[in-house]
């Protein structure tokens, strides 16, 4: 079972390569079915390359993940969609003696190359510190070249081994000058891109959007018809067919095509949900116009939610936020 409080401090919202966002935290029990869905989502080839075989025991495996005590055995999982999303990544450690832990991670196969990798390594190796842990062990495949990059790019000073079917690396838990650089340039090229995302959408939906050109959500619809973007843009009216000529959705969700960016026209109340259904629905970017969203947004800061980052007010009025997300 769990041994101690839940580490509440290993709680972040971070930026991936690509810009968007997800959430890293502890595993906790009723993360089971999670975990199980996870390993079960992996491809063969990747689950082979992390056990070393294709033929898992999907339920023990998850219930030895969920139920480590925190200290000699500590997992991380990364999710999609806030603390209660999809687990798309996870790392883990487990005490080998006083000082050293070995450590293993994986990535769900869609997710590889956007430094989820590199990230989970970053903040376990921390974790495993703030422990007591100062020497990190791993043995990988030959072939897995992939997770080998991961630490060979880390800025960690590694120490590699050929050994019989397998390729062990040692590394301090303890970041090093070079490694903290190396975790802030790839947090300003994450942040850059995340702007960009906001800045050069390739489609974009208007939640709110009306037929009467004199309200704000008919102003903003038109406004993007009319002016230079070269994009898709998907009315969002749950009473409407049709809004100035163009088919219009019920709901986020109902959109066809991908969504990069979101302008939320809709009272304060119900912009929770629907900044959240825009998160499931992948939607990367919002500009949320809307009166009240102060209380709202306190809403959001307490959990409702997550893995948006706010970056407003704009000149856009007194209620006007920009948020991106995953």
């Amino acid at each position: 079972m769990s041994g101690g409080p839940y580490p509440s401090n290993l709680e972040s919202d971070v930026v991936l390569r690509d810009g968007s966002t997800v959430r890293i935290r502890a595993a906790r029990p009723d993360d089971l079915t999670r975990v199980e869905d996870y390993l079960l989502g992996l491809s063969p080839e990747t689950r082979r390359l992390r056990f070393w075989t294709v033929a898992v025991d999907v339920g023990e495996l998850a219930r030895k993940i969920v139920d480590g005590d925190r200290r000699d055995h500590l997992t991380l999982l990364v999710l999609r969609g806030g603390d209660q999303g999809t687990m798309i990544g996870g790392a883990q450690y487990s005490r080998i003696d006083g000082v050293r832990a070995e450590i293993g991670m994986s990535v769900a196969d869609e997710w590889h190359g956007k430094g989820i990798g590199s990230i989970l390594l970053g903040q376990l190796a921390q974790a495993a510190a703030e422990r007591g842990v100062a020497i990190l062990v791993v043995q990988v495949l030959p072939e897995n070249h992939g997770m080998i990059g991961v630490f060979r790019e880390s800025g960690f000073p590694l120490s590699i081994r050929a050994l019989p079917g397998t390729i062990e690396i040692e590394l301090p838990a303890s970041l090093t000058e070079e490694a903290v650089e190396q975790f802030e340039r790839r947090e300003t090229a994450a942040s850059v891109n995340a702007v960009l995302t906001f800045l050069s959408p390739r489609s974009v939906a208007v939640v709110g959007a009306s037929r009467d050109r004199s309200s704000l959500g008919g102003h903003v619809f038109h406004n993007l018809l009319t002016e230079e973007f070269h994009g898709p843009v998907y009315p969002v009216n749950p009473k409407a067919e049709v809004v100035h000529g163009v088919p219009a959705y019920p709901s986020i969700e109902k959109v066809p095509g991908h969504v990069d960016a979101a302008f939320i026209v809709v009272p304060a109340a119900f912009v929770v949900q629907v900044a959240t259904e825009c998160g499931e629905k992948g939607v990367r970017a919002l500009v949320v116009i809307s009166s009240g969203f102060a209380e709202v947004a306190a809403t959001a800061r307490h959990g409702s939610v997550s893995c948006w980052r706010s970056v407003g007010p704009t000149g856009c009025g007194s209620s006007a936020r920009i948020a991106w997300a995953s």
